[in-house]
């Protein structure tokens, strides 16, 4: 497997710290101390500092050096970046999330359009809220709906920081191979909005996620909406050439 280029686990080690408010605004270690503390290169530090600037995540102006973005500069929401499995994971362990079991149920046709496969079957049931920081606001509600093949795993899975779909891979020996992801912008039904403590066909991001086992097959599928003013998607992408 190609090995990670060390700025983006640079990146991703800073941005984890950030997250958790390690930072005051303007206690960000300097690229000197990242580089002796690292152990790595001023090229290194200045292109994982990059990426963390493109998310807004921090500032870097000359004279001042790097500065933490407070959330009202990022329009007062969670700056979230979500583009791979291990953001996925941070993001778990950086928000605090209050899940219960509600039984079998079918998938409901809204969300298997989306996944592209048919709706019904006997799908385990999760729904729950996520918040962040300590604040009593949700950043999330979210619905996870396990395989019917995995029934007996799912019974097991608790709420905490291991995301569901770790947890069924331990519990039922299995690898999720692919996660895909379907973001789009909808209004907030009337259930939505009251779990999330906005008024009705308030701006959401929905974030749709399928993870999938090596051959293709979906085993977990999670609808999460996230109300529009306290939570933002990043992404950090190379351009190629």
């Amino acid at each position: 497997m190609a090995r990670i280029p060390r700025y983006k686990e640079l990146a991703e080690e800073l941005r984890a710290e950030i997250l958790a408010g390690e930072y005051s605004e303007d206690s960000f270690p300097t690229e000197s101390d990242l580089c002796k503390r690292y152990g790595v290169s001023r090229f290194t530090v200045r292109e994982a500092l990059r990426a963390l600037q493109s998310e807004g995540l921090i500032a870097r102006k000359r004279g001042s050096g790097t500065i933490i973005q407070p959330a009202v500069a990022r329009g007062g929401a969670l700056h979230q970046p979500l583009s791979n499995v291990g953001e996925i994971q941070q993001y778990a362990r950086d928000t605090q999330a209050k899940f219960e079991r509600m039984g079998e149920a079918p998938l409901p046709k809204a969300i298997a359009e989306q996944a592209g496969i048919v709706a019904g079957g006997r799908w385990t049931r999760f729904k729950g809220l996520r918040t962040s920081g300590g604040s009593s606001q949700p950043i999330a509600t979210t619905e996870a709906y396990v395989h019917e093949s995995l029934a007996e795993a799912a019974r097991k899975v608790a709420p905490g920081e291991e995301t569901i779909f770790r947890q069924l891979e331990r519990l039922a020996g299995i690898r999720i191979a692919v996660v895909t992801q379907d973001i789009q912008a909808v209004a907030a039904s009337s259930e939505v909005a009251k779990r999330l403590g906005v008024p009705k066909r308030s701006p959401c991001l929905l974030i749709v996620r399928c993870y999938k086992d090596a051959d293709g097959n979906i085993l977990e599928i999670s609808a999460n909406h996230h109300p529009g003013d306290r939570f933002a998607y990043s992404m950090h992408i190379e351009v190629d050439g």
